[in-house]
């Protein structure tokens, strides 16, 4: 004990552990010895914030984040620190550089018991700030790095107390380090001893606590409940009988949980003895006895464990899984608890049309519903998500909007399809952890990694959960690859370096030499070799030998390739825009491909000797290592990128303009857009058997493809088109969106009805209360537009300047544009009122008598009335401004911020609330009768805000960028426009449940 307290007190780690000299031992007694050591007078001295005890034993850690977290700020002397901070840890993202909500604290945390392979999440952040104490059975649970202290353990207390209390020892001792020996001896010493002790009542109810997950500790609150159902015992009764049963060491009580704790030794025999007497009536208890309980009958522990383990529990009784786990209520509770992965094991399990339909449907959203909510209340606003995506399965989506009524709190109802549903041969999307530059999958297609920025490639497993992490570049990394047998990679950095790999994450070569960033690099399929490309092209042994190198540019965002039988390695040539093919022993083989109309793209084909280029003209054509044509491949309109050629080479996949991958068959020529990703493409990869595909971006997302022929488009609903600009005629009567060029007329349903100025280019637009006059602004020709009812063009303005905001009266009297550097009062005719100079204004809102205006440029606010004369002082954000509005009454003017923040001023300039949103919005828009703000934000949310209250009270979450807002006068209807297509939502308020 000695040696741990001086480690707590004097060590210079902020983690250590502590463990049984026999590695794997439990019961071992290092929960007595970190007992008593926290007790100690000189680690009470040391830790004035008091020690705050976390028993883990057999959770997993997912299922203890926000008690992990909730201690340490007990400790952390920041009891009332943000708990922005708390949701940060529990969904990972603190574990990607995040920072603690306060400064370290002088306390300690001791987690308990640690049996999973890993530490609970964010357990190593927590350490930077609070120490921590793990006690574990075995060493192997922890990283190498942490300080481990190994308690003698001269013989085996977990076995004494129980010889002891139960009166048998075991014919023979068994050997400690042997864990079957251990088991074999505990099993001996229970089956005598239990047997001989006369009461067959305890016996029984202990023999029935092996029904309980192994993986999980047993709450005290479902004990009651199933020894009630089994044996009528009163909640006194099942007190009495745990004590009894902790008194002969069979279990314990954690001191800090209303959990039974019970050794896995133990918990075997109870699982054997059950077993043999026929567990699925013990489980059928248990099942009746929690689905006819009370809602005030559990706990946290208890509705923790069955949310989890229930669908386990009813396959064991008989039941049909299908029927829980396919509930709407029930999706959206364990998805908001333990995400995405925990539903997907249960919709497998259950195996039916629907579970299957269901679980595509929630990996095609995985990154959309595992958002955290900082702001508005989680459950709501992941449940109101969750029926946003499940709209095209709408009785399970029904179900959760009864949810959402039981619920008692205001969400946001979908009013239409969205426009950002997943195109249907998406099979997955993962991620979100940094942009992501390349992708490449293992042979055997059961896993694959990527490269993106912060010097981390990743390893994913098809499920989207994250195998393990490969650190060691310095800076952003470009590209990886594995090899043909996939027992190490490859991977190339902005550092000027290509790493080798371990297929477990063993870094077994650096190779140095390249000048500049690598940006590249690719394997020979025979495994022998490499090369990679930064400035020049290298070519490499498999063990980082250095072969050959020539001083030759590949092609910005092509990639080198390696031919079928490993014998060559092409690339486009950047400068002469041809493509030159070196043999593998680096001696130019043939020049090809060049021309008027050269090539940008080549990729070699997996199976035959020949290469397919793709040209500045569109065609693709074939031709062989030799530079003889082979054929070519007339152009449909799509131009590729990054071209990546199936494993049985008769489909190419590539990027595409704009955020789409293309995928084209060769024989016939087919082409397909897979559309969902919200930025370019950077880079994509067939699966083996070429049945799917995976791409990465920018958008720090990796999506899986299927890559079957004939691929279905997605549902070209009509809305689904870019919308940027949005504005609704207060009466309602009228809505106006656009995208780039052009205005669209719609009815309240969203759906468009005609279309006026298709050719020009609309960077703003507004709309007069009545709806009888609009303004556009075209800042590419200079243009203010006021327009009539229907779009016709009353008068065309030629602006000093390009327009970069526009505002216009209520009654559509006059209307207000910024430039660059003066604010112009245009009256409806067409003729300038006033020009005042103000540099910058980016927003514009007009009061609702349209006698005055607010303009914000950087970080403040100015005041005008409708003859440009300033009025009062400028309203002070602080901050860069992102959104701007005036109430309904003109009591007061509200502006986001970029860093997160709402503010409302009166127009006297007195700042009337502050409030901290979290996610900074692009846009927003004020609600009738001013009772609520709607902003919309650049995660891709929209938020309603309750402007007395000053509360964020509905939130969801969208897949698509979202551009801007506008409600219906009456506040029925919120309409946002993003880059998907053009949203519809109703605000469910609670009494309308």
């Amino acid at each position: 004990m000695e040696e741990l307290i001086k480690a707590l007190t004097e060590g210079e780690s902020r983690i250590v552990a502590l463990v049984p000299e026999i590695d794997g031992l439990e019961g071992a007694g290092v929960t007595t010895v970190a007992a008593a050591a926290c007790a100690d007078p000189r680690v009470v001295k040391r830790f004035p914030n008091g020690v705050a005890w976390l028993s883990v034993g057999a959770d997993r850690p997912e299922m203890l984040t926000d008690q992990m977290v909730d201690r340490a700020l007990e400790v952390n002397g920041e009891s009332d620190s943000d708990t922005d901070w708390l949701e940060a840890v529990a969904t990972g993202r603190l574990m990607d550089g995040g920072e603690w909500p306060g400064p370290p604290g002088d306390g300690l945390l001791v987690l308990d018991g640690v049996r999973d392979p890993h530490l609970p999440l964010g357990a190593l952040v927590i350490a930077d700030h609070v120490s921590v104490l793990v006690t574990a059975r075995s060493a192997r649970v922890l990283p190498d790095d942490i300080p481990v202290i190994a308690l003698p353990v001269p013989r085996w207390p977990l076995l004494e107390r129980l010889s002891g209390e139960l009166g048998v020892r075991p014919a023979q001792e068994p050997d400690l380090n042997d864990p079957r020996s251990r088991a074999a001896a505990v099993r001996e010493v229970l089956s005598a001893g239990l047997a001989g002790l006369k009461l067959p009542g305890s016996v029984a109810r202990l023999t029935e606590l092996g029904v309980f997950a192994d993986e999980a500790n047993i709450p005290a609150g479902l004990v009651r409940l199933l020894w009630k159902r089994t044996a009528e015992l009163e909640p006194l009764d099942c007190e009495l009988t745990l004590t009894g049963l902790s008194a002969l060491g069979v279990l314990s009580r954690a001191p800090d949980r209303e959990v039974v704790m019970i050794p896995d030794v133990i918990r075997g025999h109870l699982r054997a003895e059950l077993a043999a007497a026929g567990s699925g009536e013990v489980h059928r208890a248990l099942m009746e006895a929690v689905v006819e309980a009370p809602h005030t009958a559990f706990s946290a522990e208890d509705a923790r464990y069955f949310l989890f383990y229930l669908p386990d529990h009813a396959a064991q009784a008989g039941d049909e899984v299908s029927d829980i786990v396919c509930d709407g209520a029930w999706l959206a509770r364990k998805l908001n608890r333990f995400g995405i992965a925990a539903v997907e094991q249960d919709l497998m399990r259950a195996g039916t049309p629907l579970a299957e339909r269901l679980r595509r449907t929630l990996a095609q959203s995985m990154t959309v519903l595992e958002r955290p909510e900082l702001v508005a209340p989680p459950l709501p606003t992941l449940a109101a998500t969750l029926a946003c995506r499940l709209y095209g399965i709408p009785e399970t989506a029904d179900e959760v909007k009864m949810l959402l009524s039981r619920l008692g709190a205001a969400w946001l109802e979908c009013l239409w399809a969205p426009p950002d549903l997943p195109h249907p041969a998406l099979r997955r999307v993962m991620g979100r952890a940094e942009p992501l530059s390349g992708v490449a999958i293992s042979p055997d297609g059961s896993w694959l990694a990527t490269a993106g920025g912060n010097g981390r490639v990743r390893i994913w497993n098809l499920d989207g959960s994250v195998e393990a992490t490969l650190s060691g570049h310095d800076d952003d990394v470009n590209d990886v690859a594995i090899a043909p047998d996939g027992t190490w990679l490859a991977t190339a950095g902005d550092d000027e370096t290509v790493r080798l790999w371990d297929d477990d994450g063993t870094e077994r070569a650096v190779l140095h030499g390249h000048e500049g960033a690598v940006r590249r690099v690719v394997i020979a399929p025979d495994g022998s070799w490499l090369v990679s490309c930064a400035a020049d092209l290298r070519a490499w042994s498999a063990d980082g030998t250095l072969l050959w190198q020539v001083d030759m540019t590949v092609m910005s965002d092509s990639r080198p390739v390696i031919g079928a039988d490993s014998s060559w390695v092409a690339f486009v040539d950047e400068e002469r825009e041809s493509v030159l093919v070196w043999t593998r022993e680096g001696s130019l083989r043939a020049e090809l491909a060049g021309g008027e109309d050269g090539a940008h793209d080549v990729a070699a084909h997996p199976v035959r000797d020949l290469l397919i280029a793709e040209h500045w003209d569109g065609w693709m054509r074939l031709w062989s290592p030799d530079g003889v044509p082979l054929g070519a491949i007339e152009p449909d309109g799509f131009i590729f990128g990054a071209l990546t050629a199936a494993p049985d080479g008769s489909m190419v996949a590539g990027e595409g303009s704009g955020s789409d991958v293309l995928l084209r068959a060769l024989e016939p020529v087919t082409d397909s857009r897979l559309t969902g990703h919200s930025m370019p493409p950077s880079d994509v990869a067939f699966s083996p058997d070429g049945t799917w595909l995976a791409s990465v971006s920018d958008d720090a997302t990796v999506r899986l493809w299927d890559a079957g022929g004939g691929l279905p488009e997605p549902d070209e609903h009509l809305r689904r088109e870019p919308v940027r600009l949005l504005a609704v005629a207060g009466d309602g009567s009228v809505l106006v969106t656009a995208a780039y060029r052009g205005l669209t007329f719609r009815d309240t349903e969203g759906r468009a009805l005609r279309s006026v100025h298709d050719e020009e280019r609309i960077d703003a637009v507004a709309i007069s209360a009545d709806g009888s006059a609009l303004a556009a602004v075209n800042a590419e020709d200079g243009l203010l537009w006021l327009l009539d009812r229907d779009g016709g063009i009353r008068h065309r303005v030629r602006l000093s300047e390009p327009g970069t905001a526009l505002a216009l009266a209520p009654d559509g009297s006059w209307a207000a544009v910024a430039t660059e550097n003066d604010l112009g009062f245009w009256e409806a005719d067409g003729r300038l009122r006033t020009e005042v100079p103000v540099a910058g204004a980016e927003y514009l809102a007009m009061a609702p008598d349209g006698s005055w205006l607010a303009a914000a440029r950087s970080d403040h606010v100015l005041l005008f009335d409708a003859r440009g004369r300033r009025l009062g002082p400028a309203l002070d954000a602080g901050e860069e401004i992102t959104g701007l509005v005036v109430s309904p009454r003109g009591d007061w003017v509200a502006a986001t911020t970029g860093q997160g923040a709402i503010l409302r001023w009166d127009p006297e300039g007195r700042l009337l609330a502050e409030l901290e949103a979290a996610a900074a919005a692009s846009h927003l828009a004020v609600g009738p009768f001013g009772s609520w703000l709607a902003t919309v934000c650049f995660d891709d949310a929209v938020r309603v805000w309750d402007v007395q209250a000053g509360e964020c009270i509905a939130a969801i979450h969208l897949e698509a960028g979202l551009y801007a807002c506008a409600w219906t006068p009456g506040g029925t209807r919120l309409y946002v426009a993003g880059w998907a297509g053009l949203h519809g939502f109703a605000l469910r308020l609670p009494h309308q449940s």
